[in-house]
This record gives structure tokens, sequence and C-alpha cells, in this order.
């Protein structure tokens, strides 16, 4: 056994450091989703990606270049889960799992958190993401992983998980709030200013998306 144990020792390093690696590999993940495909960031990187193929001498259309990736990145998933799935028991015990995704291209068009209160039948900001003044609970909001989980909700996959977030919400918002009426959450999406705008002051055109409005008398006392 103690000659063994080396080799032993090597096989299971050489192991974990494979699993690891195939865990790592890129993949779409919750991205492959044809609301996600169709958001503007995502359409603006086809529309790039189809005029740099061509100029280097290939013959696509945006609606092709992108029925041809997604053919092959169902493919290429329907394989890898079949890889990875007799390993998931090892990466829960190891706590290995990779769901973070390294970033592919910027987000050109950014979706920004407001949550506004109705108080005596008026509406005030409460909290916008990164506002100085709007600041209502934003050690909580601002923290880097609520903003990773916020960033996803604008997203159509991921609006199963917006929904319990606003119910949260409305019971902290009622909590700290006891005569307030309701909340109000949406996004304000716009496309990112072009160094020309910025210079000139120019704030970009965008518009409100995911309107939520909640009563609060519904989630008082709620966990």
């Amino acid at each position: 056994m103690k000659q063994l144990w080396p080799h032993l020792k090597a096989a299971f390093v050489v192991s974990h450091c494979l699993a690891l690696l195939l865990m790592a590999i890129p993949a779409p993940g919750g991205g492959m989703s044809k609301s996600a495909w169709a958001d503007p960031t995502v359409q603006g990187e086809f529309e790039v990606w189809t005029e740099r193929l061509n100029a280097w001498g290939a013959d696509l259309t945006v609606a092709e270049l992108e029925a041809e990736l997604w053919d092959f990145a169902t493919a290429y998933m329907a394989k890898r889960k079949a890889v990875l799935d007799p390993l998931q028991p090892y990466y829960r015990y190891t706590g290995t799992t990779q769901s973070w995704r390294m970033f592919v291209a910027p987000h050109r068009y950014p979706a920004r958190l407001h949550v506004e209160l109705k108080e005596e039948g008026d509406w005030r900001d409460l909290y916008i993401a990164r506002s100085a003044e709007a600041d209502w609970r934003s050690r909580q909001l601002d923290h880097d992983r609520m903003r990773a989980a916020i960033f996803r909700f604008s997203w159509k996959p991921y609006l199963r998980y917006y929904e319990s977030f606003t119910r949260w919400v409305a019971a902290r918002a009622a909590e700290d709030f006891p005569e307030a009426e309701q909340v109000r959450l949406r996004f304000w999406k716009y496309k990112t200013a072009s160094p020309e705008m910025v210079r000139a002051g120019e704030v970009p055109e965008g518009k409100w998306i995911l309107p939520r409005v909640l009563d609060l008398d519904d989630h008082r006392g709620a966990p």
C-alpha cells in the first residue's frame, strides 16, 4: 500500500483536474432560450459577427447565422450534459460546480431597476440602482451577489425569479413603511450612450419594462 499510495494520489489529482476542466468548458447555460436570443444586445452581436464573417468571405444573413448557431449550441449542450451528468454527484459533494460565465460581449441594452413607493396617493422613488439619493436598502440591493441576480431578472428566462423578488421587496417595504399603500418595481431599459453622446451630454432613450405593482397590505408580516 505504501508503494501504491503515491499512484492513487496522482490518479485522484488527475481525475479531479479533468472533472474541473470539463465543468469549466464554456457553455451558454441559461442563455439557451429563444427569448434571450431575441434581446437587442444579442441581436446586435449577431449583426456584428455576420458583418465580420461576410467580410472574410462568408455569405450569410443574420437569420442564417442565428439558426446555424442555435442548431450547433443545441447539439453541443446535449453532448455536454451527457458527459457531465455522471459527475454531478462529485461536483455537489466537493462544491465545484461552475455556474458563472465569462463575459462574451458588452451589454449594450442594460436594464436599471427602479423601486417606487406609493404614500397618500403619490409615488416617490425609493430605490434606483446605484443612485446616491434613492438608496433604500442599498446595502442589500447593491451587494455584488444581489446585483448579479437583479441583472438576470430583466431577461425572460428568469421571470419566475423576478416575481419572487417582487414579493420579497414588497414584504420589506411593508415592514419599513407601515403606512404606505403600494410598491412598484420596473426596469428602465436603454441603449448605452456612444462616446459622441457622452461628450455632448445627451441622455440615451429607453423604455420601461416588466412593471409590477403590489399592494403592501397583502405582504405585511410576510417572511
